[in-house]
């Protein structure tokens, strides 16, 4: 059925409210890029609060969707696509703080994390937590049929570095004692590390068989299970380090033979 005009006009009414902190947002977060140039001494500590910001902006935003949801019955694409965009910023602020490599050795993330270094373990975690979240309400909210369904695991893929990188593992290793200090929040925070690599991973196969057969799905997959691999070694996880390299191992062969099989292809037409 048409939306009437009363509903439209209701529904206009009801986000006043949230256009208003949208507003708001954007005025904290001009001021907050601002103190980052001045002060670039605190990048990272700013970069957080920025995260924190944006967040509270895309939740808007999702609010703003669910109340089109509930009152005209359509899902507001603009308000969607707006929120996968500012997530993307998210992504780009956690990457400016603890980088984006994949394949760096472990122990060089605690020179990265100097940068947030008053930061403790429980709130680390927290905020791993709340982007885990982020992510997947967005991943809802746009569905499983939308455009944007492919993009979605280079998010996660994004997502499982930027866990692995806030991570200091010298610090995991030192402190195994659960009456220490933060040791629930450390094993937890290293849980959801694992979690994310190993799905991320998936995810990037599944892209490759499903949709593109491109090479760089593959081999961005291999690379995610190298990294969990890397985990699993430090911590003398043997079993689950040799199945790892088993996987890994028939990914490369699968790989080859598509490639083979393609070249083949080509000479035939």
């Amino acid at each position: 059925m048409p939306i009437t005009k009363a509903e439209k006009a209701a529904y206009n009414d009801f986000i006043k409210g949230y256009k208003a902190k949208l507003d708001e947002l954007t005025k904290q977060i001009k001021e907050a890029e601002q103190k980052k140039k001045k002060m670039s001494n605190i990048m990272g500590y700013v970069n957080i609060e920025l995260i924190l910001f944006y967040t509270k902006y895309i939740y808007t935003l999702l609010n703003m969707n669910k109340a089109s949801l509930d009152m005209l019955k359509i899902k507001n694409e603009r308000f969607l696509n707006d929120a996968r965009k500012e997530f993307y910023r998210i992504l780009q602020l956690f990457e400016e703080i603890v980088g984006k490599d994949i394949d760096r050795p472990l122990k060089e993330n605690e020179e990265y994390l100097q940068a947030i270094a008053k930061l403790n373990p429980a709130q680390i975690l927290n905020l791993m937590k709340e982007l885990h979240t982020l992510l997947q309400k967005i991943m809802e909210a746009l569905g499983e049929s939308s455009k944007w369904k492919w993009s979605f695991v280079e998010l996660q893929g994004r997502v499982a570095v930027i866990t692995k990188n806030l991570i200091n593992f010298s610090d995991l290793q030192k402190y195994r004692d659960p009456r220490k200090e933060f040791y629930y929040d450390r094993q937890e925070m290293l849980k959801l590390c694992k979690q994310s690599l190993s799905e991320a991973a998936k995810q990037y196969r599944n892209k490759y068989e499903i949709s593109t057969k491109s090479s760089e799905d593959i081999l961005r997959s291999i690379e995610l299970l190298t990294a969990l691999r890397r985990v699993n070694i430090l911590f003398g996880e043997s079993e689950e380090a040799e199945k790892l390299k088993n996987t890994i191992e028939a990914l490369r062969i699968r790989l080859e033979a598509d490639e083979k099989e393609e070249e083949e292809k080509k000479k035939k037409k």
